[in-house]
């Protein structure tokens, strides 16, 4: 059974299983309560038996499927964004897939190309190249584990054939709202 609810879902499955399978030594003719917590990637597994009965498993999404949108900004105080308008973008994950659709409205230097990146600021720093701007553009789409670790988009400007993996200077960006940032 699952009942949608507000992107919320609720799912429960009833699994039957046979205790004299299990050498249960000690409880072998007691009642006795499991608990087993597991994540998997966008939920929480939890379950309850009694031996002789059914195992319940609950299911729950832990986060509402997001989407965002906004302006790609240029640097402003210290930051990668705050400043200029230079482009929009749209973010949609629903924790497991995120889609990124960028537009810049500047061309970089002959020779040179605009990245997009997802930024754990403040966290490891870490920086996840989402690939080229094409004419422009940018469309990114993947199953990741963890999206929300991720803080800021950011645009950096590089050559056209770049052997260098780490990201130039950030030229724009754009803060990501909740629950991105944890």
């Amino acid at each position: 059974m699952c009942t949608k609810i507000k992107r919320y879902y609720y799912t429960q499955f009833y699994i039957s299983y046979q205790p004299k399978l299990y050498e249960l030594k000690e409880t072998k003719k007691k009642n006795f309560s499991v608990t087993l917590t597991a994540i998997i990637v966008t939920g929480t597994i939890m379950a309850t038996a009694t031996v002789g009965s059914s195992l319940i498993f609950e299911a729950t999404q832990i986060a509402e499927a997001q989407q965002m949108s906004g302006d790609i900004t240029g640097p402003a105080g210290g930051n990668p964004f705050g400043g200029e308008k230079m482009g929009t973008i749209t973010i949609d994950s629903t924790g497991r897939r995120t889609n990124v659709s960028a537009d810049l409205n500047a061309s970089p230097a002959e020779g040179n190309v605009f990245e997009g990146w997802l930024v754990d600021a403040g966290g490891s720093g870490y920086k996840l190249s989402l690939g080229q701007f094409r004419n422009g553009s940018l469309d990114f789409s993947q199953y990741m584990v963890n999206p929300y670790t991720y803080r800021n988009f950011e645009v950096t400007e590089e050559p056209a054939e770049d052997p260098d993996p780490i990201a130039a200077e950030s030229i724009a960006g754009f803060e990501l709202q909740g629950p991105f940032g944890r």
